[in-house]
């Protein structure tokens, strides 16, 4: 028997659109499999302190799947584990309340914590403390709190620790390696720091579908813009709506500066638009985003295959997809609002700040230079090469998934 194992843990409340990522994200996690082995997904929703309607469906042969229920189903799972040396668990990093008791639970199964981050330049806020004293704190209460609560109990053994921490950015490494917090842990739980695990530097899976699909042809067919979602459940949850009226006159402005500007770039560039609607973010309850709607063709997936075939990749917010746009070396634009807030704001420009990229701003948009917009895009290219080696890749002509088993499985 292999002495491996790798393990999902379902644990967590899923929208539809995290589901359906999650289905295509198996396919990414079967190639990480030890040799002769066959994943396994672990399921702890019964065990949430906060009732949890599991929306998952398993329809996968090839992965194994088994829902607890009871303390006698997880006794069985520990006695059928034991055979392993070593179990990997893909699942919770943070918790907060409601996942208490299954990190726990993981902690008793003896499971080892991975965490990867496959896609590239991680997006955030670097001038946090320019922002008022209420979304800072709602920031701590709903972000970093549960997770300096989480290192706390691993420290000491009561949570499990995480083991590896695959990451691709260069950068995010050294800051996750520098942060005061891990200061001042690395002198509170000296013995820790000595043994403590490695953050292993692995390439994105936007380089692996370039490995892997090297002889495609990348097409210049269309203009592409990823919409990160003037009503994004993620901003809403850190700016509250103080006035409805209000908020709906600012989106009303944006879709009509947006729709105003794709109409002048289409007109520029002679090439048809594709609208890609974020996932997480309902359109359909706005009138003012029929003005796109009507205009453009609009697709809600697939938006990494019309990236590929994109002339121009434009976004709009705080969106990951940038990494395989620079990757591909897209000419790229970002239309951006003031009216998106603070909390997507800072984002972006501090993204701005470490590769220079065109901006248009939305708010005071008129009439598309093309010309200077052309130019201003093939310069920022120039600068594409130190960014990939710095965020995307970290050594060529190898999948991640091979970088990860060859840590996991040495």
């Amino acid at each position: 028997m292999n002495k491996y194992k790798l393990v999902i843990v379902f644990w967590n409340y899923y929208t539809q659109s995290s589901i359906n990522q999650f289905y295509k994200n198996l396919v990414y996690f079967k190639k990480l499999l030890p040799e002769n082995s066959k994943l396994l997904i672990l399921d702890l929703t019964a065990f949430s302190l906060v009732k949890i309607n599991n929306n998952y469906i398993h329809n996968d042969s090839e992965v194994e799947y088994l829902k607890v229920i009871n303390i006698s189903d997880l006794k069985k799972i520990k006695k059928n584990l034991s055979d392993f040396e070593k179990i990997y668990a893909l699942g919770p990093i943070n918790p907060d309340f409601k996942s208490f008791l299954i990190f726990l639970i993981l902690r008793w199964l003896n499971l080892k914590l991975i965490f990867i981050n496959n896609f590239g330049y991680y997006l955030k806020e670097k001038n946090v403390s320019n922002l008022n004293f209420t979304y800072k704190l709602k920031k701590f209460i709903y972000l970093r709190s549960s997770y300096y609560f989480s290192r706390i109990l691993s420290q000491i053994s009561i949570f499990p620790d995480i083991e590896y921490y695959f990451e691709t950015s260069q950068e995010r490494i050294h800051s996750m390696s520098n942060t005061t917090f891990k200061k001042i842990f690395n002198k509170i739980f000296y013995f820790k720091k000595i043994n403590k695990k490695k953050i292993i530097r692995i390439n994105s899976l936007y380089y692996d579908k370039v490995i892997i699909h090297k002889d495609n042809i990348i097409s210049k067919d269309y203009i592409v813009l990823i919409d990160s979602g003037f009503d994004h459940p993620d901003r809403l949850k850190f700016e509250k709506i103080k006035n409805q009226t209000k908020h709906d006159e600012k989106r009303k402005k944006y879709f009509q500066n947006l729709h105003n500007f794709l109409k002048n770039l289409e007109k520029s560039y002679n090439k048809e638009i594709i609208f890609c609607q974020h996932p997480k973010t309902n359109y359909s309850s706005h009138d003012f985003a029929k003005l796109i709607q009507d205009e453009f063709k609009i697709i809600k997936g697939g938006s990494e295959e019309y990236i590929e075939k994109a002339e121009i990749v434009v976004f709009t917010g705080a969106s990951s997809m940038v990494n395989k746009a620079i990757l591909l070396k897209k000419k790229i634009l970002y239309a951006f609002s003031t009216d998106l807030g603070k909390h997507i704001s800072d984002k972006v420009f501090s993204f701005l700040k470490i590769i220079n990229l065109t901006l248009i701003n939305l708010d005071q948009f008129n009439l598309l230079d093309k010309n200077l917009v052309e130019s201003k895009m093939l310069q920022s290219i120039d600068s594409y090469d130190e960014f990939i080696q710095n965020n995307l890749i970290s050594k060529k002509n190898i999948c991640s998934y091979d970088q990860i088993k060859q840590t996991l499985y040495k």
